[in-house]
């Protein structure tokens, strides 16, 4: 055994010493620092987003919100807040730095349907209240790649309401997300999405829309593979037959538009090129002429047309005519309800190109009214949010879902402004009429009858008959 003498003892008491005050002070600080820690963290919740690997067949994505312990989501739905984002899809368990979401949806309720408004903005600075005009759009998920041809052909917003009930939701979600990552520039930057499902089939809580880093993380978007990787099934309207509410749509879509002037069109409906700069040029020459005067209540209605799946969606005029002359065009819905797009002049319209040098004007071929008789015209107009909205207990599938609504703008004696270098066209493909079809909606148009009938009754009473209409 080592013996110490008396120096080596008493260095040995005063090291142990100075080492028990160091112990204490460490201490001591350290509990301060427990305290302020717990007082900041009381004040906030940071949240924090976990990847967890699980096996293929439990993958998920769950939100959840950090300050919620009750499970009552109710409340998070219609103010913005942040949440977290939990993803699995891994066998280890590894937290990485915070990720915030601000969400800045809102929701309303519209009889039975639930809307999420902008549930995903679009990221681009929105134009003006006068300078523009937005394109407001409609469709469920098996639509949705009909946008990035809009927006590319539209340089202006775009304000799209999808309906997605049930498992449809998760399905329309990833799609979006595909097209804003994989589409052109424009579907991130120009087009807001909203969201409208029943809600007897809402989910238990709404997850926040991911952005594709995270997205990444759990399915990689492989933009070369298209939709097919995304497994894009959903078939609970099928099994439910539950209705397109095409008016909800539509009318959420306008309502949500952040500019005066507004296109309510189909998804399939392609705009020629350079509507927007052309439209708000001629707004402009109209003001400077009608100083002083009293201005009519007008739309500006833009003539249809759809054209053989073999060949392109003409983008000019010019191009147009040349397929109409070629007979590989026609005017929309021609072998379904030819009476519907037969505006007045219609083949005098075909006729009357730009003159040269004029290409990028755009004006007024005629001004006319919906009256007798073309009372079956269900023109589609660049107008305003004053315009009446459209019935929304008419469903798609039921027919005559615009008509009750052109019978009113004929009641307040609207004029129908229409546009002699603009004009809109089907995806392609020629529609025609399919018995299957219409005995399968034949239920629905029993339904949109009755209802249609019953507004024209009131819309009467309203405002009184007029001559014509």
């Amino acid at each position: 055994m080592e013996h110490f003498g008396p120096v080596e003892r008493m260095w040995l008491r005063n090291e142990g010493r100075l080492f028990g005050v160091v112990f204490v002070l460490f201490n001591v600080l350290l509990a301060i620092f427990n305290v302020l820690n717990y007082r900041v963290a009381s004040r906030a919740t940071v949240p924090c987003v976990v990847i967890t690997r699980l096996d293929a067949s439990t993958a998920k994505l769950s939100w959840t919100d950090s300050t919620d312990t009750t499970g009552d989501y109710s409340n998070n739905l219609t103010t913005p807040h942040t949440r977290v984002v939990k993803l699995r899809n891994s066998t280890q368990e590894e937290t990485i730095p915070p990720l915030n979401y601000s969400l800045p949806w809102e929701t309303e309720q519209r009889d039975k349907y639930t809307v999420v408004k902008r549930y995903i903005p679009a990221d681009g600075l929105p134009p003006t209240y006068d300078d523009s005009v937005t394109l407001c759009t409609q469709g469920t998920f098996e639509f949705l790649q009909h946008v990035p041809e809009l927006c590319d052909r539209w340089e202006g917003p775009l304000s799209v309401s999808v309906y997605a009930p049930g498992t449809d939701l998760p399905v329309a979600v990833r799609k979006i997300l595909f097209l804003r990552k994989c589409g052109p520039p424009c579907v991130r930057l120009n087009v807001s999405w909203h969201l409208i499902y029943e809600s007897s089939l809402a989910p238990p809580h709404l997850e926040a829309p991911m952005e594709m880093a995270e997205m990444a993380a759990y399915e990689p978007l492989n933009c070369s593979a298209g939709f097919k990787p995304l497994q894009l099934l959903s078939e609970i309207r099928s099994s439910k037959k539950l209705p397109y509410p095409i008016n909800v749509a539509r009318n959420v879509a306008r309502q949500l538009a952040g500019t005066r002037y507004v296109l309510a069109s189909d998804i399939e409906l392609y705009p020629s090129l350079h509507i927007v700069p052309r439209f708000l040029e001629l707004v402009s020459r109209l003001a400077e002429k009608e100083i002083g005067k009293i201005i009519p209540r007008r739309v500006f209605t833009l003539p249809i047309f759809e054209i053989k799946k073999e060949f392109p969606a003409p983008k000019t005029k010019e191009e147009l005519v040349k397929r109409v002359k070629e007979g590989h065009a026609i005017f929309f819905h021609k072998w379904v309800c030819d009476a519907c797009q037969n505006f007045p002049r219609r083949d005098q319209w075909l006729k009357s190109l730009p003159e040269k040098g004029k290409e990028d004007l755009l004006g007024i071929f005629q001004i006319t009214k919906r009256q007798m008789p073309r009372t079956a015209w269900e023109p589609i107009y660049i107008g305003t949010n004053e315009e009446p909205l459209y019935d929304e207990r008419l469903t798609w599938e039921g027919k005559r879902d615009k008509m009750s609504q052109m019978f009113e703008l004929c009641l307040l004696d609207y004029d129908f402004y229409v546009l002699d270098n603009a004009f809109l066209v089907h995806s392609p493909g020629i529609k025609t009429l399919s018995s299957v079809d219409q005995r399968r909606r034949a239920p629905f148009m029993y339904k949109n009858n009755a209802v249609h009938n019953k507004l024209l009754a009131q819309m009467k009473k309203k405002y009184g008959a007029r001559k014509g209409c």
